[in-house]
């Protein structure tokens, strides 16, 4: 069975779930990326090709009459590459509706196309417009859905053809998305809940590594920990605010920032402007490994203020509690308020001060032990390539 991944990048932690599902006997697994600059990844996303096991197919990335990109030459590569499977989604999986000749072709050539969905972005079907916008949170409201209600209705109506009549499963990362897609035709049999999911195999390896070659090494008081891109949807301005009112009655309070980004310059300067330098530390991008693994075993919570999702993985993993609000959806199977972290008001600064106080005086290592647990137990990346293999061998 060969299978086949239509994305706008190579992110470096989606490598290691395709190299795992390309090991599954009888899967073949074969990605269509862009040839040059992605034209529907942010800036500042880490890709690499280093490592990989399956087949990397680069095609040059145009923008349609329709505004949204799609790929030259991507008919001629599918008649070449007989995939039985292809995987499709946002914006790419518009192709199939707005150039009707690809998708009746790809009907006579018998390929099951299943959607790849993120369904925090998606309204449900008898959703209001006003109901939409009231749950979802404010980084999110730049997209095109939130324009004008013809715009919302305009990609409903879509959807439904297309869990209607053209895509056979859905593969969605969070349990929440099933009543969404459910509602424009889908199935419930046909909606797959893989998970998301870091290379934890590899991390778990990695904190042995470092525990033994650093054995004197402590989880600092009071510590928080964020990693991610520097970009105004994370709201690390946010944490600096509450780091600035916090810092009078926690004077050893400090806050780490891993990651790089278009706001790293701002941030910095709102640091100076607070007189903060002796509480946020600025670290820079490290990506994996026994770098990013000491500084979150020097921590005593992970903090994300907005939009991510993998790094809550990674922190727990790590036997850390976390503190969010609204991140991607995954938080909701990952962080059981009060059990291992807490949820604050999206982008309110006081719910998010209270919070940082409540959990500095919370049961930490508890928290942490049960963060660690839901990783082995629930969801982990053998769960999650254990999930797509099921899903395409039914």
């Amino acid at each position: 069975m060969k299978v086949l991944f239509l994305f706008g990048g190579l992110p470096h932690y989606l490598n290691k779930v395709l190299n795992k599902i390309n090991a599954e006997n009888d899967i073949e697994v074969v990605v269509i990326a862009p040839s040059g600059n992605s034209l529907t990844f942010g800036s500042g996303v880490h890709q690499s090709e280093e490592g990989i096991d399956f087949k990397v197919i680069r095609l040059i990335e145009y923008k349609t009459w329709y505004g949204k990109p799609f790929f030259k030459n991507f008919y001629r590569t599918i008649k070449s590459e007989k995939p039985d499977i292809i995987v499709t989604g946002w914006p790419y999986f518009l192709a199939y509706i707005l150039n009707p000749i690809l998708l009746i072709k790809l009907k006579f050539t018998g390929i099951n196309l299943h959607a790849r969905e993120i369904p925090f972005t998606v309204p449900a079907y008898h959703e209001s417009f006003s109901d939409f916008e009231a749950r979802c949170v404010i980084s999110q409201k730049n997209e095109l859905i939130f324009k004008s209600k013809l715009a919302f209705l305009l990609l409903k109506c879509m959807r439904k053809y297309l869990y209607s009549f053209v895509f056979k499963k859905a593969l969605l990362y969070t349990e929440q998305g099933i009543e969404i897609i459910n509602s424009y035709g889908l199935k419930k049999e046909n909606i797959i809940v893989t998970y998301n999911s870091p290379d934890t195999d590899e991390i778990l390896a990695t904190i042995e590594i470092v525990k033994l070659e650093n054995p004197d090494l402590m989880r600092k008081k009071n510590r928080f920990l964020h990693v991610g891109r520097l970009v105004k949807w994370k709201n690390v301005d946010l944490i600096i605010m509450a780091i600035d009112s916090l810092k009078h009655k926690y004077p050893d309070i400090e806050l780490a920032v891993i990651g790089n980004g278009e706001e790293e310059s701002n941030l910095k300067n709102l640091v100076a402007d607070l007189k903060l330098q002796n509480h946020i530390k600025f670290l820079g991008a490290i990506y994996e490994g026994k770098e990013q693994s000491i500084e979150f075993l020097k921590s005593d919570f992970y903090i994300l203020a907005g939009m991510g999702g993998l790094s809550i993985n990674e922190a727990m993993t790590h036997s850390l509690p976390i503190i969010c609000s609204v991140a991607d959806g995954t938080e909701k199977q990952l962080v059981v308020a009060g059990q291992n972290g807490f949820y604050f008001k999206d982008s309110d600064l006081n719910s998010l001060m209270a919070t940082m106080e409540k959990a500095m005086n919370a049961d930490k290592v508890t928290m942490g032990h049960k963060s660690r647990l839901i990783i082995e137990e629930k969801i982990n990346l053998n769960i999650v390539v254990e999930r797509f293999v099921q899903a395409f061998k039914q």
